[in-house]
């Protein structure tokens, strides 16, 4: 259909055209985290997350969405604007099936810092204690549920059940007085949700992507609650059958917790923390083989202050 006009205006009608298709699958996404925020906290406000965030979520996508399309149709013009016949196919990449479920198991462990822990103790600061060491150990066991909308462009829902311990070692800090505090250790579980979407581009034998992925909680303990949002890019190879990449991941999350916990002498204490990760970055390498037509296998590691094993099985259906 470029035929008759010119590159310049090829680009121009390719990116009206794909952008009209990626504000479509922004809303569609959008609207299920909203929603789904909403029926999971049972409340008709927005309790779990706030405006703030919803506007970077939005401005994030619908950047993302943006640079895809023209990094897309920077790719591709040359070719459709010499022949209208030519596909994505006709040019060596061969493209996934649309649609995919698959499960996830997930295993994360990495150190926190104390944003804000209160006691109710006069005189008594531990949260500006030095040194003090807290670390988180997660398992998620999650179905994934996804589609590619555009050949450069995945989006994905997921949910299932999280469990944690976060363990604030108080014994180690001293607070100059003849007793040691006894340790702070939260345990929950809980069902988690979320949804995220992925940015593709590759040429001849290799690859990469850019995923957005936010997550939240709600857990059986009510006093509790975890959420946060990564970032991952990756870059690879491709194989007949199989890929391998290498790629880092930027998290950002957040655990505050309300509850009881003993102090020798004084007995029950009520506290407050709320935590962050230390370090927002780790490094990834991973792999995903082909095991028939439709199934295929992932393993993914993380290695750094965050260290995490993936190991998810996926079916995929549908046209490509």
């Amino acid at each position: 259909m470029f035929n008759n006009r010119s590159s310049p205006q090829a680009a121009f009608y390719a990116i009206k055209h794909w952008m009209m298709w990626a504000n479509l699958s922004y809303t569609f996404f959008a609207s299920y985290i909203e929603f789904g925020c909403l029926v999971a906290s049972g409340a008709p406000h927005r309790s779990l997350i706030e405006r703030g965030e919803e506007n970077y979520l939005k401005r994030a996508i619908t950047l993302s969405l943006l640079t895809a399309a023209v990094l897309f149709v920077a790719a591709s013009t040359p070719a459709w604007a010499q022949n209208e016949g030519v596909s994505l196919t006709d040019r060596g990449h061969k493209l996934p099936m649309k649609w995919g479920l698959g499960f996830t198991l997930y295993n994360q462990n990495q150190p926190y810092d104390i944003v804000t822990l209160e006691v109710p103790l006069a005189g008594l600061d531990i949260g500006a204690a030095e040194g003090l060491e807290i670390q988180n150990n997660t398992d998620s066991y999650h179905l994934k549920f996804d589609y590619w909308v555009l050949p450069f462009l995945n989006i994905y829902l997921l949910g299932g059940q999280i469990d944690g311990t976060t363990n604030v070692k108080l014994s180690d800090v001293d607070l100059g007085l003849p007793i040691l505090l006894n340790d702070i250790k939260i345990d929950y579980s809980g069902i988690m949700y979320g949804g995220g979407v992925t940015l593709a581009f590759g040429g001849t034998g290799w690859f990469t992507t850019l995923t957005y992925d936010i997550t939240r909680t709600n857990l059986d303990v009510t006093s509790s609650a975890v959420q946060g949002w990564l970032v991952t890019p990756r870059v690879g190879l491709v194989f007949d059958g199989a890929a391998i990449w290498v790629g880092a991941m930027y998290q950002q999350t957040e655990e505050t917790h309300e509850g009881i916990w003993e102090m020798p002498y004084l007995g029950l204490v009520p506290y407050y923390v709320e935590l962050k990760q230390a370090e927002p970055w780790n490094y990834q390498i991973g792999m995903t083989a082909g095991l028939s037509k439709h199934w295929n296998l992932v393993l993914e590691g993380g290695v750094g202050s965050r260290k995490s094993v993936l190991a998810h099985l996926e079916y995929r259906f549908g046209k490509r």
